[in-house]
């Protein structure tokens, strides 16, 4: 998928196994000179249950992923990219419209970061407790 002739690319990435050719692979994609458009998807395996942790063969990275933070060094400046975090069916419109719309205008890089299951669909509470 690297040299379709219309200049743009998918890469389905986990951050288990894809992390370590992230690097390479946006290099190889970006380098030279504009009109290359890329789309990376990074998803997480859900490790909510005890199985979870013995399919694979190492442990999934720290959290939160660096793969976006890596993807930011490979562009030339903040216009060149778009990084959204899918967290599930309640984003899905804004990060579909926002995808829709980078590729349309040719932003040459696209990071969308599909946040694992412990971590979508949550309500972030800040309370007050008093005991006693």
């Amino acid at each position: 998928g690297m040299t379709q002739p219309d200049g743009k690319c998918v890469l389905f990435i986990n951050d288990v196994y894809g992390i370590n050719s992230l690097g390479e692979s946006l290099r190889f994609v970006l380098s030279g000179f504009g009109g290359r458009q890329l789309l990376v998807v990074i998803w997480h395996p859900s490790l909510l249950k005890l199985i979870d942790h013995f399919h694979l063969h190492r442990p999934p990275m720290v959290w939160p992923n660096p793969g976006p933070e890596l993807a930011k060094y490979y562009v030339r400046k903040a216009s060149d990219a778009l990084f959204v975090d899918f967290a599930g069916a309640a984003s899905a419109d804004r990060i579909t419209g926002q995808v829709t719309t980078a590729m349309g205008s040719g932003t040459p890089l696209i990071v969308v970061n599909v946040l694992p299951e412990q971590e979508r669909a949550y309500v972030s509470l800040d309370i007050r407790v008093k005991t006693g």
